[in-house]
């Protein structure tokens, strides 16, 4: 793994890493999820660099190097925060197509990188041969309202870096129930007790994301949600949504479903849905994971 960084159109400096391989037959991009770092990824990059493939993936603004500190993370930007994010991963995308020229190009995206990759794919979908949208999930704009409403008026009175406190009880207080009594809080992410428990030991995963940062997820999610998102995104682009059959983020499947048929129903002939079983959030951290890291690499390669 190595430093692939590059500077935004906007001026941040935003980390990012390639694992490299020598010849690579294929590129994938990765697009990590809210409250975690690429850096969780390696192992799984490693498996596809065994492969052939080459792989990268930066660190959102807010997260993990490019945060550059704890006081800085859970933090997008004064504005446009989304939009930043998402225009981090088309630049990334950009340099990965310019450095492996006519390689079949791949993106996967995790829980907020999947809707990352979600509204990227819709706005910038060239020459992207295949999508995994691991650990993905729908939100009724019932759900987005309060968020922003909440996440606006803590900004207004403490400032966009304030810690939502309140917004993340209430939009990730409930993830852990139905595997109560539990140890970290953090059960629903994996089956797996000693990946919970990395996850829990890294200061940059699981804090608590500020008013601004949760003002420009609400948008997000409102971009991602609409029917007009789904009908810009190439109807003849292989979709492939991956998410545990009991992953709180996905509604257990049901919201993980809702999506798929949304895709079924503006013309996506080639979007293809799959749970595991039993599995929480994080499937490329499952018990199973292994299963999953070669479902993806099959699928990715057209054999699945």
């Amino acid at each position: 793994m190595k430093d692939y960084g590059f500077t935004a159109l906007d001026g941040t400096e935003i980390y990012a890493a390639l694992w490299e391989c020598p010849s690579p037959k294929a590129v994938v991009q990765l697009i990590h999820g809210m409250a975690e770092q690429i850096s969780r990824y390696n192992d799984f990059a490693l498996y596809l660099n065994s492969l052939g493939i080459a792989v990268a993936g930066e660190d959102h603004r807010g997260h993990g190097k490019t945060a550059g500190s704890l006081e800085n993370a859970g933090w997008i930007a004064e504005t446009e925060g989304w939009q930043k994010m998402v225009g981090d991963n088309i630049q990334l995308g950009n340099k990965l197509r310019k450095n492996y020229p006519d390689l079949p190009f791949y993106i996967i995206g995790h829980s907020m990188g999947s809707f990352i990759a979600r509204n990227l794919i819709a706005d910038n979908p060239e020459s992207i041969d295949r999508v995994i949208l691991s650990g993905t999930g729908w939100f009724e704009s019932s759900q987005t309202a309060p968020l922003r409403m909440i996440a606006k008026m803590q900004k207004a009175f403490q400032g966009s870096k304030a810690r939502a406190k309140l917004i993340d009880k209430l939009a990730f207080g409930g993830n852990n129930k139905q595997f109560n009594p539990g140890r970290t809080g953090f059960e629903w992410l994996s089956r797996d007790e000693e990946q919970v428990d990395l996850y829990v030991a890294d200061p940059y995963c699981g804090f608590v994301a500020t008013a601004g940062f949760y003002v420009d997820f609400a948008e997000g999610l409102d971009i991602i949600s609409n029917e007009q998102t789904f009908r810009k995104t190439p109807a003849d682009l292989p979709i492939l949504l991956y998410s545990g059959e009991n992953d709180p983020v996905g509604g257990n499947g049901a919201g993980v479903k809702k999506v798929f048929e949304m895709y079924k129903n503006t013309g996506h002939s080639r979007a293809e849905m799959m749970l595991n079983p039993g599995g929480r959030h994080e499937s490329l951290n499952e018990t199973n994971r292994t299963e999953v890291y070669k479902i993806f690499a099959d699928w990715l390669s057209g054999n699945s």
